[in-house]
């Protein structure tokens, strides 16, 4: 068989199969775009996280350096306090241990330690010393030990050592042992 008119050439691919051929292509590649993308922002932001997590070590180890500062403040602050609680609680002690000593009486050495008192001093005699500072001491410590001798001048020197018993089953005897 033959035709009248002339064969016209053909294409591959009609015109909307074209079309959606370059349609599924173009969006092909915009998601591989867009994968690579996503890969590239989320690398980043992964970058970003590790570096957010060794900024934070860093500066979790500055808050515990600067948490053991505030402790050691904190310590220091306290003795302190203590210290000069203590300072305060000795100097009212030792104001009204010399508060106790009558004008007759002169001391020479004195001697104050946790729980003792050591004096040492001049007095016109004995009864003086028994009458005028002995009562107060007798009250204060549980032992009271006193030696009394004459000096070149006539003058009665009296030495005293008082202590507080203490009463742990360790130290039983030890403050009696230390004054003789």
């Amino acid at each position: 068989m033959r035709s009248f008119i002339q064969p016209r050439k053909k294409r591959l691919l009609d015109n909307m199969t074209a079309m959606w051929l370059a349609f599924i292509v173009l969006i092909a590649a915009g998601l591989i775009i867009f994968g690579i993308l996503l890969h590239y922002k989320s690398s980043f932001y992964i970058k970003m996280l590790e570096e957010l997590h060794q900024k934070n070590g860093k500066v979790v180890q500055k808050v515990e350096k600067l948490q053991k500062k505030i402790a050691l403040v904190t310590m220091q602050n306290k003795l302190y306090h203590e210290v000069t609680n203590a300072n305060t609680a000795l100097k009212e002690s030792i104001r009204n241990m010399f508060d106790l000593i009558p004008d007759q009486i002169t001391l020479t050495k004195v001697v104050m330690e946790k729980k003792s008192l050591y004096l040492k001093g001049y007095t016109n005699t004995p009864e003086s010393y028994t009458l005028l500072l002995e009562p107060p001491l007798k009250s204060i410590f549980t032992q009271t030990k006193v030696k009394f001798s004459r000096d070149e001048q006539g003058r009665t020197v009296f030495e005293s050592y008082n202590t507080v018993a203490d009463t742990t089953p360790g130290n039983l005897g030890k403050d009696e042992n230390a004054s003789q």
